[in-house]
């Protein structure tokens, strides 16, 4: 079983250089709306208690969940060219309490399936740790124990990824249904997904090395290089510039040309990956639009 990914992202390409306003314009949005909200909550003159800080992280986690769930709306509407605007990407406040419900209850499975796993896989850990002769052994286990844990992870997240496009297909079935259709559509995929997932991994390491570089400099122009790992005060001076405004600002805004062609294409490759699924499982799409 498997999914033709370059006919895939080449219909995704074409489509979405169909949309109006362009892709690029939406993604501008989503990052307005959500890396710049996050922005204007850090600088705005609020008292910096521990209940007060949690509080507006809390909200701005629901907010920004919501507007994820546009996006993977604009996504859908995308790809099967039903001539999505921007204002799709507010499209999940009209059902916000089932997107919450939904991301939440994909959040506790994750947690509870990597729980049971870490549980399951630290006894062969445990085991090593006392019977190993050497460091070389000692290491080896730990970084296979922590490959294992990511592995699952992964595993387990890629069973409910199809769960937006669910619920923005059928919103009526409430927040509990998209899951379980999303594990059933992913049995025996998860593969094909992640393949498709890590096919834009040099479009992210552009943008790692984008963000390492401002650091680099930023760390350059304050005479902190090269770097000194072992004193405590170079880690305290490192800390105190890589979490400067100045720099946290301009990390973000270096990587935004490739955000904008990076947001879209994923989210839409990810959508046409679900429009695959559901032909291949019932033969056929809704007929009605998303939402």
């Amino acid at each position: 079983m498997e999914i033709d990914r370059k006919e895939l992202k080449r219909q995704t390409r074409e489509r979405m250089a169909l949309t109006d306003p362009k892709f690029w314009v939406v993604a501008l949005a989503y990052i307005v709306l959500t890396t710049g909200v996050s922005w204007l909550f850090s600088f705005a003159p609020v008292p910096h208690t521990q209940t007060s800080l949690l509080f507006f992280q809390l909200l701005l986690t629901l907010y920004t969940t919501v507007v994820q769930f546009g996006l993977c709306l604009w996504a859908l509407w995308t790809y099967r060219q039903l001539d999505p605007g921007i204002n799709s990407l507010m499209q999940g406040f009209s059902v916000a309490g089932r997107v919450l419900l939904m991301e939440l209850g994909v959040f506790v499975r994750i947690m509870g399936w990597y729980f049971l796993a870490a549980m399951g896989l630290s006894v062969p850990f445990f085991l090593l740790l006392f019977t190993a002769t050497s460091e070389a052994a000692l290491l080896l286990g730990w970084l296979l124990f922590i490959a294992a844990l990511v592995a699952v992870l992964i595993t387990v997240s890629l069973r409910y990824a199809l769960s937006p496009y669910l619920l923005a297909d059928r919103p009526d079935d409430g927040s509990s249904l998209p899951i379980y259709r999303s594990v059933s559509l992913m049995r025996g995929w998860k593969w094909e997904l992640f393949k498709l997932e890590f096919s834009f991994i040099g479009w992210e390491a552009v943008n790692f090395l984008l963000t390492l570089a401002v650091l680099l400099f930023s760390l350059n122009q304050a005479g902190l290089l090269p770097v000194d790992m072992m004193t405590d005060a170079w880690r305290s001076q490192a800390m105190e510039v890589l979490y400067s405004t100045p720099v946290v600002v301009l990390s973000t805004l270096v990587t935004v040309p490739v955000s904008l062609w990076l947001i879209p294409y994923k989210a839409t490759a990810r959508a046409g990956f679900y429009d695959a699924r559901l032909v291949a499982a019932q033969g056929t799409l809704p007929e009605m639009p998303p939402l």
